[in-house]
């Protein structure tokens, strides 16, 4: 059974609270700035990902969080443990949907965790918890497409372009070889263990898609065979 990938997006707005008079004014002013910025599609966010119960975020110093999730998406005061303390929620996103169970989930954030998404590597601009979120739901929801090696400039289409937009124009100049930049296609790619398990699926759909394929090619040649034995049988008749 399919279950639904959601993105939670919180607005990022400077904190006010326990500020001087002189912090107030600037944070008045980082407001405005942030109200500025915002619509020309480059203002501040912090996402999560629920998927089978449970939220997936990533931060500067735990690293890839984890924390039980509200049906559908949404907040509440578990699933805020994570989220930074000037996290205003702004709405939630359904971005496709996965045949992953649980233990495959585990093994994709482990991945991911072993690789580049530990606390360390955290980098407002390079690798924030906007380019885990983009790179976790695309390995559930694109899992299909990775597996069989599928066009490197792929993109899940449901995922806002700007929720990271200020942070990839602020790296935009940067190579995408540099180990500094998230490559989202490649991360998600490599979270799937694709190059060591080659013809393996993740997804009861990838089994079942190739099963298809197989019975297609079965009747395939079965068809070729009948039409050998057509022409053998009118040569005989000659």
């Amino acid at each position: 059974m399919a279950d639904n990938v959601v993105l939670n997006i919180y607005d990022l707005v400077p904190d006010q609270q326990n500020q001087s008079n002189e912090q107030q004014q600037r944070s008045g002013f980082s407001r405005m700035f942030i109200g500025l910025l915002e619509p020309l599609g480059l203002g501040m966010y912090h996402t999560s990902v629920d998927i089978g119960g449970f939220r997936y975020q990533f931060g500067s110093t735990l690293g890839i969080s984890r924390t039980n999730s509200p049906v559908g998406g949404g907040d509440s005061a578990e699933s805020r443990r994570y989220v930074p303390g000037n996290g205003q929620y702004r709405e939630s996103i359904i971005l496709g949907q996965t045949f992953c169970n649980q233990k495959e989930i585990n093994s994709i954030i482990q991945k991911l965790r072993d690789s580049k998404f530990s606390g360390d590597n955290y980098h407002l601009a390079h690798r924030n918890c906007n380019h885990f979120s983009e790179t976790f739901a695309t390995a559930l929801i694109l899992g299909n497409e990775l597996v069989e090696g599928g066009d490197t400039n792929m993109r899940l289409e449901k995922f806002p372009k700007w929720v990271n937009r200020l942070a990839k124009t602020t790296s935009s100049g940067m190579s995408r070889d540099s180990e500094m930049v998230c490559d989202v296609i490649a991360e998600a790619h490599n979270a799937l263990d694709c190059d060591k398990k080659v013809g393996w699926g993740i997804t009861s759909a990838v089994k079942k898609s190739l099963s298809s394929v197989d019975r297609s090619k079965k009747k395939e040649l079965s068809a070729k065979q009948k039409e050998v034995l057509a022409k053998l049988k009118r040569k005989s008749t000659k």
